[in-house]
């Protein structure tokens, strides 16, 4: 198994549970490649040639969601297995700078044996069994793409250039104001949507998933036509809550517009007439 399998397989078993939450992503996967390792251990930081830290990236993935609170839930979920360490961009008020979250993870132990056999044999002893993983919202991610082949990988062109270096990280603080703008639209979209009684469509701005299906069967939809407490119930349910529940969930259910009721129900609603129906279907 080569080093691009083993990240291949890492990216698949952590895309299936992200699927299984309906949140809307993008992920990518990388091998740092032997000149770009060799580079960094015996140039770019004398810490690992002194033996004082290991290569904690030689295998990486990027996860880019498209809503800031799914980083969130992600956060939680990617955080309760395996972790190393976590680094999290703190807000500073007084500049402009984007936030990051990178989390190490000890790579999982079936594959840890080809990992040491796939690592270059002068340089094994420098890379430590982790990989990284990069968390970014779809916004942020446009911007970090262009920062780092314009500004990163060429640090000495920006010298003297302090103000367009401002500039520059001012412009993800205009996109992190349109992430939150999108989000708090969809949110008065889901209340708009239950003051007119259209369940389908506040479910669909509320939760902001993937859907399997694109409206409710004929009895659900009655059911809540008919109970319009049991509506706002569901305009209600914390949605951090609900997708950080189907990330840890073993089964891997559909997510159509019955379904997500049915497990909005029993995450936090609790009503026994939908319960019923519900336990009718086997969910």
């Amino acid at each position: 198994m080569t080093l691009d399998d083993i990240i291949k397989g890492i990216e698949e078993e952590i895309s299936s549970k992200i699927r299984r939450s309906g949140m809307m992503f993008r992920i990518f996967s990388r091998v740092k490649s032997e000149d770009s390792l060799r580079h960094k251990i015996m140039f770019k930081d004398k810490k690992y040639l002194a033996g004082k830290a290991k290569i904690q990236d030689m295998l990486g993935m990027r996860i880019v969601l498209y809503f800031p609170d799914d980083v969130e839930a992600l956060a939680i979920f990617l955080g309760t297995n395996g972790l190393v360490k976590s680094s999290v961009d703190e807000p500073d008020i007084s500049t402009f700078c984007p936030q990051r979250l990178n989390l190490t993870k000890n790579i999982p132990k079936k594959y840890v044996d080809d990992f040491r056999k796939g690592l270059p044999t002068d340089l094994a002893q420098y890379v430590d069994d982790t990989f990284e993983i990069q968390v970014r919202t779809i916004f942020s991610e446009g911007w970090h793409e262009v920062e780092h082949d314009m500004r990163y990988k060429c640090k000495q062109d920006w010298v003297g250039c302090e103000q367009d270096s401002r500039t520059l990280n001012g412009m993800i603080a205009t996109l992190e104001t349109v992430e939150w703008g999108m989000k708090t639209l969809f949110h008065e979209m889901s209340q708009r949507n239950f003051r007119q009684g259209n369940y389908r469509a506040m479910l669909r701005n509320k939760m902001r998933i993937r859907f399997a299906d694109n409206d409710f069967s004929t009895e659900v939809a009655e059911f809540l036509q008919q109970h319009h407490d049991v509506a706002q119930r569901l305009l209600d349910v914390d949605r951090v809550v609900f997708v950080l529940s189907m990330l840890h969930q073993e089964k891997d259910i559909p997510l159509t517009f019955d379904n997500v009721v049915f497990l909005a129900n029993n995450i936090d609603i609790q009503d026994e007439e939908l319960s019923k129906i519900a336990a009718s279907r086997n969910i």
